[in-house]
């Protein structure tokens, strides 16, 4: 009867185990790479924003979050505020696009340039 209890004890160790090794990393790195994925975002949206001819892109701050991008600042137009949200929209990896851009007619006021949720890089 203990050799069987034995048995059972470590063949349950064995399954707690396989089972701890198929969990995701903790919280903490999920975290982090949270982070760089949203300053990733973020970077890639202000870089596809400054390529483009028809939106002036020092005129708009990108911050994201989880995914989730929100463009604010001010714009010559409605529609250089429509392309702006059209051009963050096909970046890899956002998941929506929240504009808060406003429209000033002339010419956009700079700026800071990209930020994440918890790591702000601004210039």
């Amino acid at each position: 009867m203990t050799r069987r209890t034995r048995n059972l004890g470590m063949t349950l160790c064995l399954l707690c185990a396989a089972m701890l090794a198929g969990c995701p990393g903790d919280r903490m790195s999920q975290r982090t790479t949270e982070v760089v994925d949203d300053s990733l975002i973020a970077n890639k949206v202000t870089l596809a924003l400054s390529s483009a001819k028809e939106v002036h892109g020092r005129g708009i701050k990108v911050e994201s979050a989880q995914g989730v991008v929100e463009l604010t600042g001010v714009v010559a137009s409605a529609a250089e505020a429509q392309r702006a949200m059209q051009i963050a929209q096909q970046v890899k990896g956002v998941k929506a696009v929240h504009n808060r851009l406003r429209v000033h007619e002339g010419h956009p006021e700079p700026a800071s340039r990209t930020s994440s949720h918890t790591g702000k890089t601004r210039q």
